[in-house]
């Protein structure tokens, strides 16, 4: 994504406002518009994850930079990442209403940071092959949330 357009603020503050803004008003276009919350949940994976691979550099810089600025700005940053999760959550309990809202927003959280991991390594798998392991994981970490033993692979499941 390129944040340095002519008349644009390109300070962290700005960049992190916009992309913020944008993935916010795209997930929940996605939350709203999918056929079932089965689907929405995978699209907003496949986004979520589309975005991470992407931007990396703004994933980085975000966590480098974050802690340095203005408290009013930090706050409405995470404010607006909040309402990001929230949809996440909203999704979620339709999808595993069996979940506490609190269990919920930890698996949403810990799904997110799952998918943020590509920022934090370079795992030499090629984005084509990265995004449906990734997918896979995501998806099975959110089926999985919230019950008293792991899932038991099946045999043909279990690596030889």
């Amino acid at each position: 994504m390129d944040d340095s357009g002519a008349g644009r603020d390109t300070s962290p503050v700005s960049v992190f406002d916009r992309i913020i803004e944008r993935q916010l008003e795209e997930i929940t276009s996605i939350a709203n518009g999918a056929d079932d919350p089965v689907d929405a949940l995978t699209q907003m994976v496949l986004h979520h994850l589309g975005f991470a691979l992407a931007d990396r550099e703004h994933l980085t810089s975000w966590r480098q930079e974050f802690r340095t600025l203005p408290p009013e700005d930090a706050w409405r940053l995470r404010r607006m990442q909040r309402l990001y999760v929230e949809e996440w959550v909203q999704v979620v309990g339709e999808v595993r209403p069996d979940l506490s809202d609190a269990e919920a927003r930890a698996a949403v959280h810990a799904t997110l940071a799952l998918l943020h991991s590509p920022t934090e390594y370079k795992s030499g798998l090629p984005s084509e092959a990265l995004t449906p392991l990734l997918t896979n994981m995501a998806l099975g970490a959110l089926q999985g949330a919230g019950r008293e033993a792991p899932p038991r692979p099946m045999a043909d499941e279990v690596p030889q």
